[in-house]
């Protein structure tokens, strides 16, 4: 491992001044020491230049926005700003290993041809920690095979574990800004689909869950997460063009999963937000199946019984009391399955 390697540990963070000290001390306490440690602040409203002033550290740099430019328009800053071979975004709320950073340039130094990586992480919460451990050992793969697992939901990526190359975002393109929630998603799709990446099983990320995050303002507030990846869906569809088709079945996995999480939305999340939405996310289960292709006549025949389902869903829902009626059978389906498993 060559000590010219310098990774760039960026941490992105706004109005976060009482959590973003626990992500500083880890990417200061990486084993792997030639590192620079950028906090980019996003325009916050909070003392975090007293947080950063408690720090006697050459390799901390701060920086602050003169304007607000949105969670990836954030990202993009940081990256801009940082000078290494490898760029590592960690959210302010989350945290690392002391050997992340070691861990994973150690697998990009000897894989020259892996462009990305991604890993474990450790779910922190109000109840006991939960590892989320995708693999048990290390895997490459080799493009575009990761592309198709993650438009088929087979593997999942979180953000704050990805470290990069710097001549990927000079291929790809930055963050997009148009989709406030699921750019990152878009940008490892984008990456996945022209280079080889790797999981790296003992790069640990502990990830703080809340509701102070993204997820919980963009996902259960309010349905834009949801339309974001709509959006993403119809945009690879159209980049893919003549490609589309090769790509077809695992296109069709991620949209119907979309359209049964967005079927679930009208019954569980949506009293949640605070205006009528779950026409809205009758809507978006309509426009998500409306993306569903197929040459085949089983495939079609799936697709109009994917419609009157979404029909009858969407009838209760409009009826007095049809929607405590479909969460009374979705309970019911739940106990009734989890009994079938105790049996067999």
């Amino acid at each position: 491992m060559s000590d010219e390697s310098l990774v760039s540990i960026c941490i992105p963070t706004y109005n976060r001044a009482g959590m973003v000290g626990k992500a500083i001390d880890s990417a200061l306490a990486q084993s792997y020491t030639n590192i620079e440690v950028l906090v980019v602040d996003n325009a916050s409203g909070d003392d975090i230049e007293s947080v950063i002033a408690g720090y006697d550290d050459s390799r901390l740099q701060f920086f602050k926005n003169k304007e607000n430019l949105g969670l990836f328009g954030n990202f993009n800053r940081c990256i801009e700003l940082s000078k290494g071979k490898y760029i590592h975004i960690l959210n302010s709320d989350d945290y690392i290993d002391s050997n992340f950073t070691k861990t994973c340039v150690e697998l990009l130094e000897t894989h020259p041809n892996v462009m990305m990586t991604f890993s474990s992480s450790v779910v922190i919460s109000d109840k006991e920690p939960v590892k989320f451990a995708i693999f048990d050992h290390d895997i490459i793969f080799h493009a575009p095979e990761l592309f198709r697992k993650l438009l088929a939901n087979e593997i999942p990526i979180t953000c704050p574990s990805v470290m990069v190359r710097r001549e990927v975002y000079d291929a790809v393109g930055l963050f997009s800004c148009e989709y406030p929630y699921g750019g990152d998603y878009y940008q490892w799709l984008k990456i996945s689909k022209k280079f080889d990446a790797a999981f790296v099983a003992n790069a640990i990320l502990y990830f703080r869950e809340g509701d102070h995050t993204e997820t919980f303002r963009l996902l259960l507030k309010s349905p834009l997460g949801y339309i974001d990846t709509i959006k993403i869906f119809i945009r690879i569809i159209d980049e893919l063009g003549d490609e589309e088709a090769a790509y077809r079945r695992e296109l069709n996995i991620a949209i119907r999963q979309h359209m049964r999480v967005c079927n679930n939305l009208w019954i569980w999340r949506s009293d949640m937000m605070k205006s009528p939405y779950p026409l809205v996310f009758l809507g978006l289960s309509f426009n998500t199946w409306a993306l569903i292709r197929s040459d085949s006549v089983i495939g079609r025949i799936k697709k109009f019984f994917d419609f009157i389902f979404i029909l009858i869903i969407g009838f209760f829902l409009v009826l007095p009391g049809g929607r405590f009626c479909l969460k009374i059978l979705k309970l019911l389906k739940r106990e009734l399955t989890q009994r079938i498993k105790k049996i067999s």
